[in-house]
Protein backbone atom coordinates (compact mmCIF):
# COMPACT_ATOMS: atom_id res chain seq x y z
CA UNK A 1 0.00 0.00 0.00
CA UNK A 2 1.48 3.25 -1.15
CA UNK A 3 1.02 6.61 0.47
CA UNK A 4 1.51 10.04 -1.14
CA UNK A 5 3.66 12.27 0.90
CA UNK A 6 4.26 15.98 0.64
CA UNK A 7 7.93 16.85 0.42
CA UNK A 8 9.19 19.00 3.21
CA UNK A 9 9.93 22.55 2.19
CA UNK A 10 13.36 23.97 2.83
CA UNK A 11 12.87 27.41 4.42
CA UNK A 12 16.09 28.60 2.78
CA UNK A 13 14.64 27.92 -0.70
CA UNK A 14 11.05 28.91 -0.06
CA UNK A 15 10.25 31.91 -2.33
CA UNK A 16 7.45 32.95 -0.01
CA UNK A 17 9.77 33.41 2.90
CA UNK A 18 10.76 36.99 3.75
CA UNK A 19 14.15 38.01 2.34
CA UNK A 20 15.48 41.33 3.69
CA UNK A 21 17.41 41.99 0.44
CA UNK A 22 14.27 41.46 -1.65
CA UNK A 23 12.35 43.82 0.59
CA UNK A 24 14.97 46.52 0.12
CA UNK A 25 14.99 46.06 -3.67
CA UNK A 26 11.21 46.18 -3.78
CA UNK A 27 11.10 49.37 -1.76
CA UNK A 28 13.64 51.05 -4.03
CA UNK A 29 11.66 50.07 -7.12
CA UNK A 30 8.48 51.43 -5.58
CA UNK A 31 10.18 54.73 -4.84
CA UNK A 32 11.38 55.03 -8.45
CA UNK A 33 7.90 54.27 -9.76
CA UNK A 34 6.40 56.89 -7.43
CA UNK A 35 8.97 59.45 -8.55
CA UNK A 36 8.19 58.75 -12.21
CA UNK A 37 4.48 59.20 -11.58
CA UNK A 38 5.12 62.55 -9.84
CA UNK A 39 7.23 63.77 -12.78
CA UNK A 40 4.58 62.75 -15.33
CA UNK A 41 1.85 64.52 -13.33
CA UNK A 42 3.97 67.68 -13.07
CA UNK A 43 4.55 67.71 -16.83
CA UNK A 44 0.84 67.21 -17.48
CA UNK A 45 -0.06 70.13 -15.21
CA UNK A 46 2.48 72.38 -16.94
CA UNK A 47 1.14 71.52 -20.40
CA UNK A 48 -2.46 72.08 -19.30
CA UNK A 49 -1.56 75.48 -17.85
CA UNK A 50 0.08 76.49 -21.11
CA UNK A 51 -2.96 75.46 -23.11
CA UNK A 52 -5.25 77.49 -20.83
CA UNK A 53 -2.96 80.51 -21.16
CA UNK A 54 -3.04 80.23 -24.92
CA UNK A 55 -6.79 79.85 -24.89
CA UNK A 56 -7.16 83.08 -22.91
CA UNK A 57 -5.92 84.95 -26.00
CA UNK A 58 -8.70 83.48 -28.12
CA UNK A 59 -11.65 85.56 -29.16
CA UNK A 60 -15.21 84.19 -29.05
CA UNK A 61 -15.73 81.54 -31.68
CA UNK A 62 -12.22 80.13 -31.32
CA UNK A 63 -10.40 82.70 -33.42
CA UNK A 64 -7.13 84.06 -32.12
CA UNK A 65 -7.49 87.61 -30.86
CA UNK A 66 -5.23 90.07 -32.63
CA UNK A 67 -2.62 92.03 -30.79
CA UNK A 68 -2.89 95.83 -31.02
CA UNK A 69 -0.43 95.96 -33.93
CA UNK A 70 -2.38 93.29 -35.81
CA UNK A 71 -5.91 94.55 -35.31
CA UNK A 72 -7.88 95.32 -38.45
CA UNK A 73 -5.47 93.69 -40.92
CA UNK A 74 -8.14 92.10 -43.11
CA UNK A 75 -8.05 92.56 -46.84
CA UNK A 76 -5.58 94.88 -48.56
CA UNK A 77 -5.03 97.37 -45.74
CA UNK A 78 -1.41 96.28 -45.28
CA UNK A 79 -0.54 96.54 -48.98
CA UNK A 80 -2.72 99.22 -50.59
CA UNK A 81 -1.23 102.69 -50.93
CA UNK A 82 1.98 104.00 -49.40
CA UNK A 83 0.54 105.03 -46.01
CA UNK A 84 -1.10 102.92 -43.34
CA UNK A 85 -2.25 104.06 -39.91
CA UNK A 86 -4.53 103.17 -37.04
CA UNK A 87 -6.47 106.32 -36.21
CA UNK A 88 -9.50 107.58 -34.29
CA UNK A 89 -12.24 109.39 -36.19
CA UNK A 90 -12.43 112.63 -34.26
CA UNK A 91 -15.81 113.95 -35.45
CA UNK A 92 -18.38 114.03 -38.20
CA UNK A 93 -18.43 117.57 -39.63
CA UNK A 94 -22.08 117.48 -40.63
CA UNK A 95 -24.28 114.99 -42.45
CA UNK A 96 -23.16 113.09 -45.52
CA UNK A 97 -24.78 113.90 -48.81
CA UNK A 98 -27.20 111.31 -50.18
CA UNK A 99 -26.01 108.58 -52.53
CA UNK A 100 -28.77 108.10 -55.09
CA UNK A 101 -26.75 106.14 -57.60
CA UNK A 102 -26.27 109.18 -59.79
CA UNK A 103 -24.06 111.38 -57.65
CA UNK A 104 -20.70 110.13 -56.41
CA UNK A 105 -18.47 112.23 -54.19
CA UNK A 106 -15.66 112.06 -51.63
CA UNK A 107 -16.08 113.40 -48.09
CA UNK A 108 -13.21 114.63 -45.92
CA UNK A 109 -12.96 113.29 -42.35
CA UNK A 110 -10.47 114.22 -39.61
CA UNK A 111 -8.54 111.59 -37.67
CA UNK A 112 -6.16 111.47 -34.73
CA UNK A 113 -3.35 109.06 -35.57
CA UNK A 114 -2.75 106.44 -32.88
CA UNK A 115 -0.16 104.32 -34.66
CA UNK A 116 1.72 104.56 -37.96
CA UNK A 117 2.27 101.23 -39.72
CA UNK A 118 3.63 102.52 -43.04
CA UNK A 119 4.76 105.96 -44.09
CA UNK A 120 6.90 106.82 -41.10
CA UNK A 121 7.52 110.46 -40.23
CA UNK A 122 5.56 111.63 -43.28
CA UNK A 123 2.30 111.06 -41.37
CA UNK A 124 1.31 113.73 -38.86
CA UNK A 125 -0.61 113.39 -35.62
CA UNK A 126 -3.79 114.84 -37.18
CA UNK A 127 -4.71 113.78 -40.70
CA UNK A 128 -7.57 114.39 -43.10
CA UNK A 129 -8.82 111.56 -45.28
CA UNK A 130 -11.15 111.76 -48.28
CA UNK A 131 -13.54 108.78 -48.26
CA UNK A 132 -15.45 107.89 -51.41
CA UNK A 133 -19.26 107.69 -51.04
CA UNK A 134 -19.18 107.54 -47.20
CA UNK A 135 -22.80 106.43 -46.86
CA UNK A 136 -21.89 103.08 -48.38
CA UNK A 137 -20.25 100.27 -46.43
CA UNK A 138 -16.59 99.94 -47.33
CA UNK A 139 -17.19 96.38 -48.53
CA UNK A 140 -19.60 97.76 -51.17
CA UNK A 141 -17.97 101.09 -52.00
CA UNK A 142 -15.78 99.87 -54.85
CA UNK A 143 -17.25 100.49 -58.30
CA UNK A 144 -16.20 100.59 -61.95
CA UNK A 145 -14.40 103.89 -61.36
CA UNK A 146 -12.56 102.94 -58.13
CA UNK A 147 -12.55 99.13 -57.88
CA UNK A 148 -9.58 99.03 -55.48
CA UNK A 149 -11.53 100.52 -52.55
CA UNK A 150 -12.76 98.35 -49.69
CA UNK A 151 -12.68 97.50 -46.01
CA UNK A 152 -14.78 96.32 -43.09
CA UNK A 153 -16.15 99.68 -41.88
CA UNK A 154 -19.95 99.59 -42.05
CA UNK A 155 -20.52 103.21 -41.08
CA UNK A 156 -18.48 106.21 -39.99
CA UNK A 157 -19.04 107.22 -36.35
CA UNK A 158 -17.13 109.75 -34.28
CA UNK A 159 -14.83 108.01 -31.79
CA UNK A 160 -14.45 104.78 -33.75
CA UNK A 161 -10.96 103.51 -34.52
CA UNK A 162 -10.06 102.56 -38.08
CA UNK A 163 -7.06 101.02 -39.74
CA UNK A 164 -6.56 102.96 -42.96
CA UNK A 165 -4.54 102.41 -46.12
CA UNK A 166 -4.09 105.74 -47.92
CA UNK A 167 -2.40 107.58 -50.75
CA UNK A 168 -1.47 111.17 -51.49
CA UNK A 169 -1.81 113.55 -53.12
CA UNK A 170 -5.47 112.74 -53.18
CA UNK A 171 -6.18 114.50 -56.46
CA UNK A 172 -3.83 112.17 -58.34
CA UNK A 173 -6.01 109.23 -57.32
CA UNK A 174 -9.49 110.73 -57.40
CA UNK A 175 -11.30 112.89 -59.93
CA UNK A 176 -14.73 114.08 -58.86
CA UNK A 177 -16.64 116.19 -56.37
CA UNK A 178 -15.00 116.67 -52.98
CA UNK A 179 -16.91 117.75 -49.86
CA UNK A 180 -14.30 119.36 -47.60
CA UNK A 181 -15.73 121.11 -44.56
CA UNK A 182 -12.18 121.70 -43.35
CA UNK A 183 -11.31 123.79 -46.38
CA UNK A 184 -10.35 126.71 -44.14
CA UNK A 185 -7.74 124.59 -42.34
CA UNK A 186 -4.42 125.71 -43.78
CA UNK A 187 -1.46 123.43 -44.22
CA UNK A 188 -3.38 120.19 -43.80
CA UNK A 189 -2.37 117.08 -45.70
CA UNK A 190 -5.27 115.38 -47.39
CA UNK A 191 -5.06 111.65 -48.07
CA UNK A 192 -7.16 109.49 -50.35
CA UNK A 193 -8.72 106.64 -48.37
CA UNK A 194 -8.29 103.30 -50.13
CA UNK A 195 -8.96 100.65 -47.51
CA UNK A 196 -10.77 101.22 -44.20
CA UNK A 197 -11.05 98.49 -41.58
CA UNK A 198 -12.87 98.72 -38.27
CA UNK A 199 -10.60 98.19 -35.26
CA UNK A 200 -12.94 99.11 -32.42
CA UNK A 201 -14.43 101.92 -30.43
CA UNK A 202 -12.49 104.79 -28.92
CA UNK A 203 -9.43 103.75 -26.94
Amino acid sequence: MSESTTPETDPAKDPSSTDPESVRNGSAAARWILLAVVVVVAIAVTVATGVRSGSSNNAPGGTVAATPGQAGIQGQVTTAGRFEVTAKLMELPGAFLPNDGLYNYAFVLKYEVLEVHRGGDDVGKIIHVAHYNPRKTRSEVGDEFYPDLGGTVDRFRAGDVHRLAMEEPWDEHYIGPLVDRYHETTGKRLYWGIWSNAVGEER
